[in-house]
């Protein structure tokens, strides 16, 4: 996603990634991987409950974020470090003015990736003039 940083910016937007360790491991992860980017942490997990965010063992290490695993594996990626809760999945949430959920996915497990082209048509018109309406679930 810090890839691509400039479109998410020309879209009117910033990345702002929250995780769940420690704030020594956000700002590590920050230098290390989205310079630029602001980077919290809610060792709580309190955001991720309201959010209704999935959790479990079975999101971490089911059949789906196995496969996953293996398919990053075979293209050269690999997990480096596991900070904070393992059983916590993450997500992507948009928010417009007034903190109005505009865009949120839930990953259902540990091989879901953020659907950042879902969450961009929300901000950019479609040729029609229109714009995506939000898919809140």
């Amino acid at each position: 996603m810090a890839g691509r940083l400039e479109e998410v910016r020309a879209a009117g937007a910033e990345l702002i990634f929250i995780g769940n360790g420690r704030p020594d491991q956000a700002a590590d992860f920050a230098r290390r991987e989205v310079p630029g980017c602001t980077v919290l942490t809610d060792p709580s997990l309190r955001a991720y409950q309201a959010l209704r965010m999935v959790r479990g063992v079975r999101a971490t290490l089911g059949p789906a974020s196995i496969a996953a695993g293996v398919g990053a594996a075979l293209r050269g990626r690999r997990q480096t470090r596991l900070e904070g809760d393992a059983w916590q999945q993450g997500g992507l949430l948009l928010l417009g003015p007034g903190g109005r959920v505009l865009f949120l996915q839930r990953n259902r497990n540990a091989g879901d990736r953020p659907d950042l082209d879902g969450a961009l048509a929300v901000l950019v018109p479609r040729r029609e003039g229109a714009r995506r309406r939000p898919e809140v679930s």
